[in-house]
């Protein structure tokens, strides 16, 4: 379930520590003194993957043995944890391959592994690190000269979200691919590039905003659109994170599949 306490502010008193879990990341964050002690591990049985718990507080004993990173500042006694897409674009199937005439179009949903930013400070927060929810692999997008750095996304981009199970470490991307070529486009994958998509709370799942793929033939780039406002589903209007870079209007790039090279890395 989507959990919108857990995106709260959180007291930290100095000798506490809170704990939490967000799918399959597990985060403990413990305060000592002017120092913000965190460490976190990514769990893998089917039981705490669909698991969400907002921050409580531990005895000492409970988090020891844990690798801890540390960071100093004077005013960590309260803590935020945002949800943020990743910070690289990814690269997503779909179920199946579909083809697109001309001059139509196709709705995907891409189920999006999130990043935890932690954040301290009273009043303007001051950003510590980020998690990453998922481990993901490696993979190049485009040709060999002028491709980009992704990641490989394990779950496929569906055409009906409805029976799809909630998630609480993904946000569920909107994607319509519209061909507007004169020749019929196959999709077997395609590149969305997350760092300019928002993070809203549904009544039941995470969303980011809706994007727009126009493919407008073989030799073109594809011009990419993002919509401005929250998606048009679930009253997902509550927003817990604002996009890593805002566009104004429309990109160029190449983002359907099955024209260009990929390779793993």
């Amino acid at each position: 379930m989507t959990d919108i306490e857990l995106w709260q502010p959180h007291k930290i008193e100095d000798g506490q520590c809170l704990e939490a879990q967000i799918g399959p990341l597990k985060l403990w964050l413990r305060r000592k003194g002017d120092e913000l002690h965190i460490a976190s591990e990514r769990q893998t049985d089917l039981e705490n993957l669909m698991k969400v718990t907002a921050p409580k507080l531990l005895d000492g004993q409970e988090s020891d043995g844990l690798d801890w990173g540390r960071w100093v500042y004077d005013k960590c006694n309260e803590v935020v944890l945002t949800p943020l897409t990743p910070d690289r674009p990814v690269v997503v199937r779909p179920e199946v391959p579909v083809r697109i005439p001309p001059g139509q179009q196709a709705l995907f949903f891409v189920r999006i592994p999130l990043w935890i930013r932690i954040s301290v400070g009273d009043g303007v927060k001051i950003q510590l690190c980020e998690k990453a929810s998922v481990k993901l692999s490696n993979i190049w997008f485009g040709d060999p000269m002028s491709g980009e750095l992704c990641y490989s996304l394990r779950s496929r981009a569906r055409r009906d979200i409805s029976d799809s199970q909630v998630e609480p470490h993904r946000a569920v991307c909107p994607v319509t691919i519209r061909n507007a070529s004169t020749v019929q486009v196959e999709i077997e994958r395609f590149c969305l590039h997350v760092a300019h998509l928002s993070v809203y709370s549904g009544e039941s799942r995470l969303w980011t905003n809706g994007v727009q793929i126009i493919f407008k033939g073989e030799d073109e780039v594809s011009s990419l659109e993002y919509s401005k406002k929250p998606p048009a589903f679930e009253s997902a209007d509550n927003v817990l994170s604002e996009a890593r870079m805002p566009v104004k209007k429309s990109l160029l790039k190449r983002s359907i599949g099955n024209l260009g090279f990929f390779g793993g890395i």
